[in-house]
């Protein structure tokens, strides 16, 4: 009988986080298919996948990384999914596209000089990402 319950509130639990963060997670199986990532590393219902990217992404469960990836940088992108986890729906407008931005920015030396780690979304993605994982 306890293991028929726990199997089915992990599929609550799993069906709650897949409507909570729909659109991140969509994105991310689509990124997953385009780039043709593979996959590294779980951790719950996260997944790690190296991609040909020097940069990190997470869209929902998914998180794309380099091959080589560093595991301070795997950690970060944890915490871009403990943040999807919180805001649902709304971690593409608060944190997903001003984090694309970022670095962006960064990347075409606009902001030369500016920590990467120091934008909003990025200080609480190391917050997040550092207990977590």
């Amino acid at each position: 009988m306890a293991m028929w319950y726990h199997c089915r509130m992990d599929l609550l639990i799993a069906f709650i986080m897949l409507s909570w963060q729909l659109p991140q997670i969509l994105l991310g199986f689509l990124v997953r298919l385009i780039c043709r990532a593979s996959l590294i590393r779980r951790s719950g219902y996260v997944r790690f996948y190296s991609w040909g990217l020097r940069s990190g992404l997470s869209l929902g469960w998914f998180c794309f990384v380099p091959k080589d990836a560093p595991e301070r940088m795997i950690r970060h992108e944890f915490g871009h999914t403990v943040q999807s986890r919180l805001l649902g729906p709304l971690y593409m407008p608060i944190i997903g596209i001003p984090s694309f931005i970022w670095a962006s920015l960064l990347s075409l030396g606009v902001l030369e000089g500016c920590d990467p780690l120091s934008f909003y979304t990025e200080k609480w993605a190391e917050k997040c990402g550092s207990r977590l994982l």
